[in-house]
């Protein structure tokens, strides 16, 4: 494991390791990231094949991690305070929408595997 990560982990938490990646990543990277998750759930919203919720959910987990990212570069650039005030609205949104996505991956996941439950 990377020492900058186990740093973060002994004194930090998840978001701080998941912000701390995003700032070291390149632009490339998390418009990259940003794309395939918002593509790939996309696709398997359309197609459905077998546990496509929980992987749409995974996909978007993705995507909103590389918004995220981007949107906390714009952030540090902001020249106006209102823009900044936007910039952090939609940031904290986004990272909203992924937490919910991730926990929706989760939880979809867990009941797909268990599967239908009689009683």
């Amino acid at each position: 494991m990377k020492e900058a990560n186990r740093e973060v982990l002994d004194g930090g938490s998840l978001p701080e390791l998941l912000a701390g990646r995003a700032r070291q990543s390149s632009d490339r990277r998390l418009a990259a990231d940003a794309a395939i998750g918002v593509v790939v759930a996309s696709a398997l919203a359309v197609l459905r094949p077998p546990l496509w919720f929980p992987l749409a959910a995974l996909a978007a987990t993705l995507g909103a991690y590389g918004a995220w990212g981007i949107l906390d570069r714009e952030v540090r650039d902001a020249v106006t305070p209102s823009r900044t005030r936007l910039l952090q609205w939609a940031r904290g949104i986004v990272a909203l929408l992924g937490a919910a996505a991730a926990m929706t991956f989760g939880l979809t996941l867990f009941g797909a595997l268990l599967g239908p439950i009689i009683s």
